[in-house]
């Protein structure tokens, strides 16, 4: 009785996170296209901030209400794609819409597998958590240094690699501990924004090396 009570309940949060995610594509989609003309600096700088001040804003929201977090991941999740839009222009012009489209439906495998994985696969990947953040930190400081650094070809090939497979087991990681985390709205809401996340960083990390591997970087 147990252990039904149990499935029963990680199929209901898993339920309410791909109605929530597929609602954050479709608005991020939506923001992305939209927002592909934004040439704007000032424009671009108001999104960023915005989109930071999301990620606090919507768990906040979501311990307020079901409603108010739902709302705010809606918003959050549209300012994200304005965000993106001029981005992804750049590689749909760059690339072509069908490889980004393709490159969309990879990251969504990608996504699909590693997430079987964390969640179904029975094994303990809790310990993953503390070096994933000492990665993902360490990815960060290099993308700074990239800034004012311009990394050669064959470099910054394998800094994509590295953020693909980094966020890949972002994904493993955020799917395991869903798959042992009650099932809230709250829990539904935070669990949709980091794979969310995820799902982003792995398909800019591909895109840009795509990008690499056709030579099509400047």
């Amino acid at each position: 009785m147990n252990n039904g009570t149990i499935s029963t309940s990680r199929g209901g949060l898993f339920s309410k996170i791909s109605l929530l995610l597929t609602g954050a594509m479709c608005l991020s989609a939506v923001g992305s296209y939209l927002g592909s003309g934004i040439t704007s600096f000032g424009a671009i700088i108001a999104l960023m901030i915005a989109f930071f001040a999301g990620a606090f804003i919507v768990p906040f929201a979501a311990k307020s209400s079901k409603e108010a977090g739902i709302l705010a991941l809606a918003g959050w999740t549209f300012i994200t794609g304005l965000f993106l839009g001029p981005t992804l222009n750049f590689y749909v012009h760059a690339l072509g819409w069908q490889t980004v489209f393709l490159s969309f439906l990879g990251t969504g495998g990608v996504m699909a597998a590693c997430g079987a994985i964390g969640a179904l696969s029975g094994r303990d990947f809790s310990n993953m958590g503390k070096w994933l953040m000492f990665a993902l930190l360490g990815l960060i400081v290099v993308g700074i240094v990239n800034i004012f650094v311009s990394f050669s070809t064959g470099v910054d090939i394998v800094y994509c690699l590295v953020g693909i497979a980094i966020f890949s087991l972002f994904f493993i990681f955020d799917f395991f501990r869903l798959s042992k985390a009650e099932d809230t709205w709250f829990n539904a809401i935070v669990g949709t924004m980091e794979i969310f996340l995820d799902f982003i960083n792995v398909l800019l990390f591909v895109l840009r090396l795509i990008l690499d591997i056709m030579g099509k970087r400047k």
